[in-house]
């Protein structure tokens, strides 16, 4: 990939814009480009926000949303040894947790203990051919967004519970964009 050093991904924006991160050997990490066209998207919604960044690898999604304002993000990763790294140099006080976990477990972990975020990231490996983890919505802010990352080549995923309202590709790059389901009746419904 051209600008990036091997092993390293760099944040773009934010108190943290410019910084390294260090990528784990079998991380496909979201390229910064891409990083960046998810965050315009986005947009308004990261400021203050608590961020869920399942299957989180380096990390870069998760405290490149603390980077540019949100509020906090777990990091949940199955083999967290480089993600706690790059949150321990940073020097990020209680906004960035790291969680060792896989997205299923971490998923019904934070349910347990009630917690609830406005964005929901997950980018599985994609040879896992991994669903999104069950019980997603349970995580899920009442106004939230939960954004799935898949290769262009697989079909957009179904997750139990949430809509899908929106598709954006970034090179061999998608993201799906899911949120509840509209409550009857109410106006506007599936504007976002």
């Amino acid at each position: 990939m051209k600008g990036r050093e091997p092993g390293a991904v760099r944040i773009s924006a934010g108190r943290w814009k410019g910084r390294r991160l260090e990528v784990p050997d079998s991380a496909r990490p979201t390229s910064g480009r891409a990083r960046e066209s998810l965050f315009d998207i986005l947009g308004e919604r990261v400021a203050g926000a608590r961020v869920l960044d399942l299957h989180a690898g380096s990390g870069a999604v998760g405290i490149e949303a603390v980077s540019r304002g949100a509020s906090r993000a777990v990091l949940a990763e199955k083999d967290a040894a480089v993600l706690a790294r790059n949150v321990g140099r940073l020097g990020a006080g209680p906004e960035l947790s790291v969680l060792e976990a896989d997205a299923e477990e971490a998923v019904r972990r934070l349910s347990a203990a009630g917690e609830r975020f406005e964005i929901v990231f997950s980018d599985p490996p994609y040879s896992s051919g991994a669903p999104p983890p069950a019980a997603l919505e349970a995580v899920l802010a009442a106004e939230g967004v939960v954004v799935l990352q898949r290769d262009a080549g697989t079909p957009v995923p179904e997750v139990s519970g949430l809509t899908h309202f929106r598709e954006r590709a970034y090179g061999r790059n998608i993201f799906d964009f899911f949120t509840r389901p509209p409550a009857p009746g109410t106006p506007g419904a599936g504007a976002r």
